[in-house]
């Protein structure tokens, strides 16, 4: 279905950073929501503690709440070193065993360069954190992600039924504007 994409109007490939120097150990979670709906194409993580932690909470079209955590050294445990979509550590560089501290990159997920993206709501939250697990009182941590983001829900809907059916109607449904659940859809005669 991606490959329609060029052909259809109200989207645009997004990049979303957040990167925080000074990141504290055992503090609460530096947090940034995203607030679009779209498909996500790739997660990466550069830190220079190996338990600097990212965490992503996402739902669904029904508004499940589903999250998931991930770190350089859970990676290394697991031994993630070879490339796979669910993610891997592609750089583990800590030169003293005895210390948390080196420099890290993972992709944490990588699905949508291999076909398979993950499709999200306007209710993504992004957080950074440094457990206490760390030897280091503050860390860096940057999370990055890329994304197909639908920047017109009309447009977008409108252009792919053009796509599917010439002769297709451009009137959209009211169910269709709503975030999760909603009223059913209209009958149409």
């Amino acid at each position: 279905m991606f490959h329609l994409l060029p052909l259809l109007k109200g989207w645009e490939y997004k990049t979303h950073i957040l990167s925080k120097a000074n990141v504290r150990r055992g503090a609460t979670p530096i947090e940034m929501s995203i607030s679009e709906t779209g498909w996500l194409l790739v997660i990466d993580q550069l830190t220079n503690d190996c338990y600097g932690t990212v965490e992503l909470e996402w739902q669904g079209a029904d508004l499940e709440t589903r999250s998931g955590s991930s770190n350089p050294e859970a990676g290394a445990q697991v031994g993630a070193f070879q490339q796979d979509p669910s993610s891997w550590i592609q750089l583990y560089r800590r030169p003293n065993p005895y210390s948390t501290a080196g420099l890290f990159y993972g992709v944490i997920f990588s699905g949508g360069f291999q076909g398979s993206t993950l499709p999200y709501v306007p209710t993504v939250k992004l957080r950074l954190s440094l457990p206490v697990e760390s030897t280091q009182e503050v860390a860096f941590i940057q999370l990055i992600t890329v994304n197909i983001a639908i920047t017109d829900k009309k447009m977008f809907i409108q252009s792919l039924r053009r796509v599917l059916d010439a002769n297709a109607s451009l009137e959209i449904d009211k169910a269709l504007e709503v975030l999760g659940r909603s009223e059913p859809f209209e009958e149409k005669k």
